[in-house]
């Protein structure tokens, strides 16, 4: 019985890696789009995209802690 959990808490830290990488990829690529575009135009992008970027960013933080603290309990939970 101690399988069903331990099986669905490495499907839900693999889920959360695969969320913070894809958050990360998509910030990267925002960066890589407006990085060689004329200062007027990356700016205004900026101006509407930043809240957005903003909250990515922030969700990202917060799945990266998530992760950090399962892979925690699961390293405690291994050591009993």
């Amino acid at each position: 019985m101690t399988e069903g959990p331990a099986r669905a808490d490495h499907a839900i830290l693999e889920q959360v890696r695969a969320a913070v990488g894809a958050i990360d990829g998509a910030l990267r690529g925002i960066v890589s789009f407006l990085t060689p575009l004329k200062p007027t135009l990356r700016n205004e992008l900026i101006q509407l995209l930043g809240e957005h970027v903003e909250r990515a960013r922030m969700a990202k933080e917060s799945l990266e802690r998530l992760l950090a603290d399962l892979e925690r309990q699961n390293e405690e939970c291994a050591r009993r």
